[in-house]
């Protein structure tokens, strides 16, 4: 396990840097140790790469990484410990100060003592798994030609249960017989392991217009043991069969040539399937002639990357229609029924399997070949375990059947620095959308994130972007990009669920994590093995519409952090969340005084509970205790009060507590202590503490802090945003003229910032609310901009062709609009999403969408705009509009018939308008209502009424 001597070691390294005047009496000694630990994952890098599957191995692997966290947990202890004592002794007299210098030097000797002892471990551990490699090495080659035997693929193997991809085959027939595109000599196919790329690709090799259409054909296994001269030595072979011989004896250079000139005179097609490098590919390029010959390459790859260097053609999942089909033929493939024999409750029960499948080819054909050797009343118990099935079937290899085999290769192929951050998404929920925001922080809290990749005026936070999306490219992870953020390039990610599967598995194997799966009646914790979780997540069980989290199961769970396995600590993740997708209530929690006394939890870094609603409305006492807590996560829990304690986390980095919607939560002012912290997302809803008048949140000295969300000029202090110097995103609201301008003139003087989200709100009299709409809309650092209780003149706006501005959302709230509001923001060149809400246009108002008006907006809502009456759109206007909403704008009388030019379209919701007005967008008995031609082409159309909350028709 490379990388957690990695992590481990980087930690060192970061903490020789920021704790030196605390750790000055053990520097070298640490030092040392650092050295001995990078040697070490220089030399497992290629043990892990050459003996994965040896027993021994691991075994020396895990007791390397029990070391490794082992030397961290005493070093960061002692360096708190001097810490705190260092705070303390201005108030302390003479006598007091010896006493603690005293202790000091002690716990100096034993810090000491015990650095020299797990030394002395590494180093003997260090040379035992040498000698042990070495001894190995001769039979560790034979298992790796045999890996890469059975992973080679030959053009001739017939699919006798192939189904689907019709669609996928007509246009890659057509791509790879079409000698006009020049763009198209080679195309890759390319997605995630088990798709069906390889079947896919022989279906293109042997389809009879393909055959027609070439005079030579090749097909060559790649995988991930490579070498140029072999590859182009088969790839010739079957070119010129006649020449095999000659062939053979050829040089590398020789067959570059030779194998250029056979393309560029012979209409030729090479599969290459199974490519994993874009260095691969690099090294085989120069042998087609891709500019002068008709041949043509078809590619089968997992990366993304190596797809893209030529015409990328990404393969998608099956529909549960051929899903179903595919599970039918396996599983009935020695069975004399026909399709009309099957009970519609065992297709019902075949369908819901596929789903469990993840639509994945190649776990559907393994199911089917279990199910085949199964009786019927017996699919009732395979799908009540899919998952236990897909592993432990025949050809299983360490717990790990034939699905996860392929997966694992995936994961093998990644860069070692990459290993953990993929092994932790096995964190988080089936099917869970992962907030990237989030993961990239607890990557980093974890030290998962190597400050060795940072380039000039880099954060951790992109690093760790670039890390997704080299999985993304990898095609382990599928993201979602963020079109609406100029700084964050996705909104969240999926992993597959057989993927979680494999992380599961692995990474309980290796000690990285666990998971306690309490949903739907599960009883985790009477599994009877022991293990050395590093990583614990919790998923508490529902029982309709709520949760709930059972007081004695958390106390079993306690007790058994409490009472077992005290040589390992708990150190990086306790996790415990609810699936707020589902369930609106928040969890009842209570946790009982044996957890946070509990010594595993003495090294925690990631506590990170959502969607919970804490006994009291407080949080345990003892949360102080995590002294090396680095991400501290309470979104969306029901929390009164934040105690005053939670200044002492000074190594804390990163403090989420937006808590529940429309909960008001006590903030003490002691934020500003957390001198490490990076990321800060307050509450919305907040009060401030009794008998201390109008005190605001001050955030003096927090100069590493680089996101800031919910800061609020009502409750902090607006004079301290000066020192935030380092700041990237901030979110900010400013109540009243006064605070909107020292807001504005902080984020004009901050170059460093990328994306700023601010609501502006004014209330109080007429002019009062008037709001600057011209320096607003103008200004460049602004990207989402509220305006809430404003008045906002925009007849009296400059008409400018172009306003120049990076407004990306904007939306008006509670507000008199005066003027036409869309002739001035259709000229807002990167607006992409607009809403106006409760908000009152002026009597006998038009608005107008001119024809080159709102060239990216992507979303519009309307909701409740009183005298909105008359809507025009011209032809050109909006033309990547997606998605429109018209809610409760009583007297508008049409919609407008500009919007049959918007091809873009996708959806449109009209709500709570009148009966007259969507009988006008109905078709009645094929009859179509006067207005239905003018949205014809949007394929969801959704007209409903209010009654206390939405109802969709």
């Amino acid at each position: 396990m490379t990388e957690v001597v990695s992590i481990v070691s980087e930690t060192l390294r970061d903490l020789i840097v920021e704790e030196a005047k605390f750790l000055s009496g053990v520097t070298d000694e640490v030092e040392e140790v650092q050295a001995e630990l990078i040697r070490m994952q220089c030399f497992l890098k290629d043990a892990d790469r050459r003996q994965q599957k040896d027993e021994t191995i691991r075994n020396y692997v895990k007791e390397i990484r029990r070391l490794a966290y082992r030397i961290e947990n005493v070093l960061a202890a002692y360096a708190v410990e001097v810490a705190s004592r260092e705070e303390s002794r201005g108030a302390l007299k003479f006598l007091k100060w010896l006493v603690c210098g005293l202790t000091e030097v002690i716990a100096l000797h034993k810090v000491g003592s015990e650095i020299e002892n797990i030394k002395k471990k590494l180093d003997k551990l260090a040379t035992s798994l040498q000698t042990y490699g070495v001894i190995k090495e001769e039979r560790q080659s034979s298992n790796a030609n045999q890996q890469l035997i059975s992973r080679r693929t030959y053009p001739h193997q017939v699919d006798e249960y192939f189904v689907g991809m019709k669609d996928d085959i007509s246009k890659l027939v057509s791509l790879i017989t079409d000698s006009t595109e020049r763009s198209h000599r080679v195309i890759s196919i390319y997605g995630m392991g088990g798709l069906g790329k390889t079947t896919l690709a022989r279906k293109i090799f042997n389809h009879i217009d393909v055959q027609r259409c070439f005079k030579a054909f090749a097909w060559v296994s790649i995988s991930q043991q490579f070498t140029t001269r072999t590859i182009l030595g088969d790839i010739l072979k079957q070119l010129l069969p006649s020449q095999r011989e000659i062939v053979m004896n050829m040089e590398e250079t020789e067959l570059v040539r030779e194998l250029y000139k056979v393309q560029k005179d012979i209409k030729c097609l090479v599969v290459l399937d199974d490519l994993w490098q874009v260095e691969d590919w690099k090294c085989l390029s120069p042998a087609f002639p891709f500019a002068e010959s008709n041949s043509k390459v078809l590619i089968t790859t997992r990366n993304q990357n190596v797809a893209e260097a030529e015409f990328p053609y990404q393969l998608n999942f099956l529909n549960e229609d051929d899903g179903w089909e595919l599970l039918r033929k396996m599983a009935f493939a020695q069975k004399d029924i026909k399709d009309t024999e099957i009970d519609p409750k065992l297709e019902n029960i075949g369908r819901e399997m596929v789903r469990k499948c993840g639509k994945l080819p190649l776990a559907i054909s393994v199911l089917g070949g279990i199910l085949s050797k199964k009786l019927l009343h017996e699919w009732e118990n395979v799908n009540k375990d899919v998952d236990s099935y897909l592993r432990r079937n025949e050809g299983s290899k360490e717990g790990y059947g034939v699905v996860l085999q392929v997966l694992a290769l995936s994961y093998d192929e990644l860069p070692y620095y990459l290993k953990p951050c993929f092994l932790y998404l096995g964190n988080f929920r089936e099917d869970e959308d992962i907030d990237v925001e989030m993961l990239f922080q607890i990557w980093i809290a974890e030290g998962m994130v190597s400050s060795k990749h940072q380039e000039s005026e880099e954060t951790l936070i992109d690093i760790a972007e670039e890390y997704l999306s080299e999985m993304a490219y990898r095609s382990m992870v599928q993201v979602q990009v963020n079109e609406f953020s100029t700084s964050k390039r996705f909104w969240s990610c999926h992993i597959h669920d057989l993927m979680r599967d494999f992380c599961l598995a692995h990474g309980k194997e290796v000690e990285f994590l666990k998971v306690l799966n309490f949903q739907k009646g599960n009883v985790p914790l009477s599994d009877p093995s022991p293990d050395y979780p590093c990583r614990l997540s919790v998923h508490t069980k529902y029982d309709r519409d709520f949760y709930s989290l059972d007081v004695n199961d958390m106390k079993i769970m306690a007790l058994k952090f409490h009472g077992q396995h005290r040589s390992l600590q708990l150190r990086s993740q306790f996790h415990i969340d609810c699936d707020t997708r589902v369930a609106y209530r928040c969890v009842k929690i209570s946790f009982p005084p044996e957890m946070f006394e509990s010594q595993r939890l003495k090294f925690l870094r990631v506590l990170n509970i959502e969607g919970h609603d804490f006994e009291g409305g407080k949080l345990p006492k003892g949360i102080n205790k995590f002294i090396h807590l680095r991400f501290l996560g309470l979104k969306d829990s029901k929390l009164y009060e934040l105690p005053s304690s939670i200044g002492q986390l000074q190594y804390l980095q990163t403090l989420d507590i937006r808590t529940e919607s429309l909960t008001e939560i006590q903030v003490p002012n002691v934020l500003w202590k957390l001198k490490q912290l990076r990321h800060l997302y307050l509450p919305k809803e907040r009060f401030t503490p009794k008998g201390k008048g109008k005190e605001k949140l001050n955030f003096y000295g927090l100069s590493n802090l680089e996101t800031l969300v919910n800061f609020n000029s009502e409750y902090d202090d607006t004079r301290d945003l000066s020192g935030l110097v380092n700041l990237r995103n901030f979110h900010a609201t400013a109540f009243g003229n006064k605070s909107l301008h020292e807001i504005l003139s902080y984020i004009a003087n901050q170059h460093k910032l990328r994306e700023t989200h601010l609501d502006v709100c004014l209330g109080g009299e007429l002019q009062e609310r008037l709001v600057p709409l011209n320096d607003l809309l103008t200004f460049l650092n602004l990207h989402h901009l509220s305006l809430i209780l404003c008045r906002c003149e925009f007849q009296k706006m400059e008409l400018l062709s172009h306003i120049p501005s990076n407004i990306i959302k904007l939306t008006l709230s509670h507000s008199q609009i005066e003027g036409d509001p869309l002739e001035i923001l259709g000229k807002l060149s990167n607006l992409r999403e607009l809403n106006i809400r409760l908000s009152d246009l002026s009597d006998g108002q038009v608005i107008v969408c001119k024809a080159d008006s709102f060239p990216k907006l992507r979303s519009l809502e309307f909701t409740y705009v009183s005298n909105m009456v008359k809507w025009t759109v011209f032809e050109g206007a909006m033309p990547n509009l997606c998605h429109l909403e018209i809610d409760l704008c009583l007297k508008l009388e049409m919609i407008p018939d500009g919007l049959r030019f918007i091809a873009s379209l996708k959806e449109i919701r009209i709500l709570g308008m009148p009966k007259e007005f969507n009988d006008r967008l109905r078709v009645v008995d094929g009859q179509e209502g006067a207005d239905f031609h003018k949205i014809r082409h949007v394929p969801l159309i959704s007209l409903g009424e209010r009654r206390g909350k939405r109802i969709w028709n």
